[in-house]
């Protein structure tokens, strides 16, 4: 037997003009009375007996449930009497409760998987009740649960908080599984007692275990006009419907340091912590999207022994405090504690391993992906550093480069991301407004693309050829053909090596060979070089690319036009993209600054491209498909 037990007793006073007399568990949610809609989300997950537990209005809701059959469920409506508070109402029918019960509040909309839930709750059997947690974007003026490393409830941390301490962000839902022997001890009980503010207190501090069972699922009070509309506007839209871990979730993961708040070179103390300017506006338009948001992020402080488990937790709890105050949170966050190499004072010999967690090896995105049900084909990483990006590309995820932190320079790995943006308000915004404009603009190219087919892109430098190749790829594969997308910038020639002008960076007959081998018998594999931006250096075979038969290849770089198509080449597509000039220079000074350079060294670097390259680049514009980004 699965039981729920609905808490329906409440007036709905602020309700009032809305109820026309119902109580409110009958309150009309897009034409279901909400009660209707608790009843059957629990008897799609298993239940067959439901104790609704009634108050005001109580023959309204009894003639209700009996006008619709109790839904083929063991339904019991029980008037508790005189309000007794949630756990007084729940106690005053003890008997009645079976072993282990959900506790659903009677004002609350809800899509959750109930069945992880409790699956869940089932395999700690140490645990009284589990508790229903989730981050919400006004935490400061909400009761706060504490949790340790386990998921155990350590503390409750009731509204108005104390302005000299960090917490977390983790708001009591009021859903609850409950053990019923729990629950003996207040028994006899005839005081006033709430869930949440009263007796869960009382069973942490009798050394009882309570569990936190974090979810972003949607659950949410209508308890005002206010509420119930935006609740309305929710159902309507699909939001929540979508919502339920039973659905595949789009996530998107974020590094923490260089990404969401400025690199302080091994963060060890809250005080070091500073939000980056647009970082909480960004997270809450993920927020309101459909978007899960976890941060992943490496912490070998840990293991270095610069920070205890309990200062990154304070570290943690500031930056969701910090969030919070811009409206904003972060669902999870995911961090490792390892470090391979040895040699610092104080360092923990335990967390000096080889792991599977360090990015960029996968394993944060891994426990994410069990944790609420990852849809790996709809997700993203945003990271500022090499092994972000490499750690996307081995699971699965598309990548964005922000150019803020360390901006890809670290040069760890070599992955090549699919985007780079200035910073992390620009990703969200390509994320959510201008990847799915581009992608359905690309939708007619790609079905004129068959496969086997070698695309050429070209353009003037920082003009929007790496985006738009990563689109038109992403629109080749979502008809279900192979793609791989090539940089000729990793055919740029060491410093010392180069010869005038444009071509004469780049080591043109590799390119050209390249491009005939992909035009004939194709090798199953490719050996990539690299080029190291700060050292100016040529590095060959940095990586190795693995080509299927019908892979389409898209190669794009300044000097892709240059390149002559392969004999007997039959599918060969060209394309040029064009940025407003006064863009491409900000993008271009950017782009040195990075690197080093002063801002008279940069205009130098620019201006001196500008004349060397435009006229050259621009005269290959002819032999290919001419666009703009903005214009798809």
């Amino acid at each position: 037997m699965k039981q729920a037990v609905i808490l329906a007793g409440g007036k709905g006073t602020r309700l009032r003009e809305r109820l026309g007399g119902l109580p409110k568990p009958l309150i009309d949610v897009c034409g279901v009375p909400l009660l209707a809609r608790q009843v059957e989300l629990a008897k799609r997950h298993g239940f067959t007996d439901v104790l609704i537990l009634v108050n005001h209005a109580a023959e309204r809701i009894v003639d209700y449930v009996a006008s619709n059959g109790a839904w083929g469920l063991n339904v019991e409506c029980i008037d508790d009497g005189e309000p007794r508070g949630t756990a007084g109402a729940t106690l005053a029918c003890f008997d009645r409760l079976a072993e282990e019960f959900l506790v659903v509040y009677g004002d609350t909309m809800l899509e959750v998987d109930l069945s992880r839930f409790h699956a869940w709750h089932a395999q700690r059997p140490e645990n009284v009740a589990a508790l229903f947690l989730h981050p919400n974007d006004h935490p400061h003026d909400s009761d706060l649960v504490e949790i340790d490393d386990a998921d155990r409830v350590t503390a409750f941390h009731p509204y108005p908080h104390d302005g000299a301490r960090y917490f977390p962000n983790l708001v009591n839902a009021a859903l609850y599984w409950v053990r019923r022997q729990a629950l003996e001890p207040w028994r006899r009980e005839t005081a006033v007692l709430d869930f949440g503010k009263d007796l869960f207190p009382a069973m942490l501090r009798r050394g009882m275990v309570l569990g936190g069972y974090r979810s972003p699922e949607y659950i949410k009070d209508i308890g005002t006009p206010t509420r119930l509309d935006r609740v309305c506007d929710d159902f309507r839209s699909g939001k929540i419907e979508r919502a339920s871990l039973g659905r595949a979730q789009p996530v998107v993961f974020l590094d923490r340091d260089g990404t969401i708040n400025r690199e302080a070179n091994h963060l060890r103390h809250p005080d070091q912590l500073e939000l980056l300017p647009g970082a909480a506006e960004a997270i809450r338009r993920l927020n309101r999207s459909d978007y899960r948001c976890c941060v992943v992020t490496n912490q070998p402080v840990i293991a270095r022994g610069e920070c205890t488990e309990e200062g990154l937790r304070q570290i943690h709890n500031k930056l969701e405090t910090l969030l919070g105050q811009g409206g904003a949170f972060v669902d999870r966050i995911y961090h490792c504690p390892h470090h391979p190499d040895g040699g610092y004072p104080g360092e923990r010999p335990e967390l000096k391993i080889e792991c599977d967690c360090r990015k960029p090896n996968t394993g944060l995105i891994d426990k994410a992906a069990r944790d609420l049900n990852v849809a790996r084909d709809r997700s993203w990483l945003i990271g500022d550093g090499s092994v972000d990006i490499e750690a996307a590309r081995r699971a699965g995820l598309r990548s964005i480069l922000v150019e803020s932190g360390q901006a890809g320079l670290d040069y760890r790995t070599w992955a090549t991301p699919d985007f780079v943006v200035p910073g992390l308000p620009e990703a969200v915004t390509l994320i959510l407004d201008q990847y799915p404009r581009l992608l359905s603009g690309c939708a007619a190219w790609a079905a004129e693309i068959g496969a086997g087919a070698l695309v050429l892109i070209g353009g003037q430098a920082r003009s929007g050829k790496s985006s738009f190749g990563s689109v038109l790829r992403d629109a080749i594969r979502s008809r279900g053909s192979g793609a791989v997308l090539l940089s000729a910038d990793r055919w740029l020639k060491s410093g010392s090596d180069r010869g005038p002008g444009v071509f004469g960076r780049y080591d043109m007959p590799a390119l050209q060979e390249l491009v005939h081998r992909l035009g004939g018998a194709r090798p199953a594999q490719l050996a990539l070089p690299g080029y190291h931006k700060l050292k100016r250096e040529r590095i060959e075979a940095v990586e190795t690319l693995t080509l299927a038969p019908g892979d389409v290849v898209l190669v794009e770089g300044v000097v892709a036009l240059a390149l002559e198509a392969p004999p007997g080449m039959p599918d060969l597509h060209r394309f040029h993209v064009d940025l407003d000039e006064g863009e491409r220079q900000v993008r271009i000074l950017r782009e040195y600054r990075l690197r080093g350079h002063s801002e008279d060294e940069a205009r130098r670097v620019y201006e001196a491209r500008r004349d060397d390259e435009f006229d050259a680049i621009e005269g290959l514009a002819a032999r290919a498909r001419r666009l703009t980004l903005e214009a798809l």
